[in-house]
């Protein structure tokens, strides 16, 4: 009997440490956006010398995190700043001063600007936001020609191009896929987002046959918006698309309550009030450009509860993660159009960079499920509180992303 009850007490302690670790993992995901930034250098010769035209991009809510507060005549402080991050091998001069355009409504910020540079560039620098950040990521598209361009990812690792190792095209485009594929890569392991619906997705659809249609249909979802997004066929509104990934998160979480509840009422209730009265906030406090999102994601999520309350099948839980996977594409997508690539790579950049996304959610699940082992054995996943702890932290972590980037 007192080994029975020192067994128990252990798991007990185990299981509390555990909700304080994901106490202090969510403390500190709420806080982290992914950080992405891209920048555009378009070169012209000119005898000796070449113009380069240069285009940087990033996200308004990104910026105001790294430089914030956005007040006062921040533009033109951002805008220094992030020209004098940049560095070349060859002396080169200021053409034309920087133009900043900056859009809430699509939530970018954006500075151009050209340089004249002495000789051939051979060498780019950069720093930019890697020390306010270190996980900030920044790819930059290269064209030397009509019809030659090259890619860079720059990480707080990779700060420098040497662009002299690229003199054929064979070249610039394999470069240019495997960049592609890291960012994938990159775009998962950083994208805390995205690995949180991963985590809904495992523990909802438990053994290899749901689990596999599952990712199947969110890897099918998210190619489609990614590709549509890339081509410039849809057009989503950025910080829309992000709020709704917080909110699929938030959904699966709450998903996870209901199919272990008796009573699943209570739940679907109290996240239909949330929605609504959201909903008549967001319409007196705010300019209400996203209302009819709103009002037809209350319709949908009316309709998922119901479904969800009835339905357990297969079909319903592919069907689900498709329409999630759409979702996650736009956010996917959404950045690449910002870069722009030539259409005569077209398909090799949308297959490297999906490629990445499917070898990143890979060794994500590998990564979870050998976590869902080492706790197995443990014996904490065997208590009753282990999923309710971790469908709870999903939603209030879904909630805090939704509420945040929508407002």
């Amino acid at each position: 009997m007192r080994s029975i009850a020192i067994q128990r007490f252990k798991s007990k302690i185990s299981l509390i440490i555990f909700a304080l670790l994901l106490l202090a993992l969510s403390l500190d995901l709420s806080s982290h956006q992914r950080s992405e930034s891209y920048s555009k250098w378009v070169v012209e010769k000119q005898g000796n010398e070449s113009l380069i035209s240069i285009a940087f991009t990033i996200r308004l809510s990104n910026l105001n995190r790294l430089e914030g507060p956005l007040i006062g005549e921040w533009q033109k402080r951002v805008s220094d700043k992030i020209t004098s991050s940049f560095s070349t091998n060859t002396e080169c001069s200021v053409e034309e001063k920087p133009i900043s355009v900056t859009s809430k409504e699509d939530d970018i910020f954006r500075v151009s600007w050209t340089l004249l540079c002495s000789s051939e560039l051979e060498k780019i620098n950069t720093a930019i936001f890697f020390n306010q950040d270190p996980t900030h990521s920044h790819i930059a598209r290269y064209i030397y020609s009509s019809n030659l361009s090259i890619e860079k990812l720059f990480t707080s690792q990779t700060r420098t191009w040497n662009l002299k190792d690229i003199k054929s095209e064979k070249n610039a485009v394999n470069s240019s896929f495997k960049e592609y594929v890291l960012l994938g890569i990159k775009h998962i392991s950083t994208g805390y987002d995205h690995l949180a619906f991963l985590l809904g997705l495992l523990l909802l659809n438990q053994g290899i046959r749901r689990l596999l249609l599952a990712i199947t249909g969110f890897t099918l979802g998210h190619s489609l918006t990614l590709s549509l997004a890339v081509l410039d066929l849809v057009r989503p509104v950025g910080s829309f698309v992000e709020a709704l990934i917080g909110y699929s998160i938030a959904l699966l979480g709450l998903e996870l309550l209901i199919r272990r509840s008796k009573d699943s009422s209570v739940y679907i209730y109290s996240a239909a009030s949330f929605l609504a009265l959201f909903f008549l906030f967001y319409l007196v406090f705010f300019d209400g450009s996203f209302a009819l999102g709103l009002f037809g994601l209350f319709l949908f999520s009316i309709c998922y509860f119901i479904l969800v309350k009835d339905d357990r099948s297969i079909f319903f839980s592919l069907i689900i993660a498709s329409i999630f996977g759409l979702i996650h594409g736009f956010g996917f997508g959404g950045f690449l159009f910002e870069v722009g690539f030539s259409e005569d790579n077209l398909l090799k950049t949308l297959f490297g960079f999906n490629l990445g996304v499917e070898v990143g959610q890979i060794m994500a699940i590998i990564l979870f499920l050998t976590l869902f082992y080492v706790l197995g054995k443990l014996k904490i996943m065997n208590q009753g509180y282990f999923n309710p702890i971790l469908a709870i932290f999903l939603v209030s972590l879904g909630t805090y992303w939704f509420v945040y980037r929508i407002i």
